[in-house]
C-alpha cells in the first residue's frame, strides 16, 4: 500500500496540476496511475511469492484476498465521488492478474506433492 501510494508524487510530476485531491484528474493521469497500480502490485505479488516461508501459493491467495476487500472498502465510499467508475473498476480487475504475473514471476517456488513423492521413490 506505501508503494502505490508513493507512485503519486511520480503521477503528480508527469501530469503538473492535473493530479491533486482538489479535482477529478483527466484519463491521461488516471490511466498512468493504473499502469503503476499494476506494475507495483506485480512486483509486492512478487515478493509476497518469493519469500513466503510455506505455501507460496497459499500466502499469494491471502495478499488477493485481503488486496481485494481492501480494494472494496476504498471503491464503496468513493463510488459517487465524480471519479470515473471505470478507473476504481480497472484496479479490482488488474489486481488478480498482477498476483498471477507475480506468482509466475517467483518461478512457483512450490513443488507439485506429486513430484515430492516420485522423486523420494525414485531414490530408494
Amino acid at each position: 500500500m506505501v508503494l502505490v501510494l508513493a507512485t503519486d508524487p511520480l503521477v503528480s510530476l508527469l501530469f503538473p496540476g492535473e493530479w491533486g485531491n482538489s479535482h477529478v484528474p483527466p484519463d491521461a493521469p488516471l490511466i498512468t496511475s493504473t499502469a503503476l497500480f499494476v506494475v507495483v502490485s506485480i512486483l509486492c505479488a512478487w515478493l509476497c511469492a518469493r519469500f513466503a516461508p510455506g505455501s507460496a501459493s497459499r500466502h499469494l491467495l491471502w495478499f488477493f484476498i485481503i488486496g481485494e476487500v481492501m480494494g472494496i472498502g476504498s471503491i464503496v465510499p468513493n463510488w459517487n465521488k465524480g471519479w470515473p467508475h471505470w478507473y476504481w473498476l480497472s484496479w479490482l480487475l488488474t489486481w488478480p492478474v498482477s498476483c498471477w504475473i507475480g506468482l509466475l514471476a517467483a518461478g512457483h517456488p512450490d513443488p507439485p506433492a506429486a513430484s515430492k513423492q516420485v522423486s523420494s521413490e525414485g531414490a530408494q
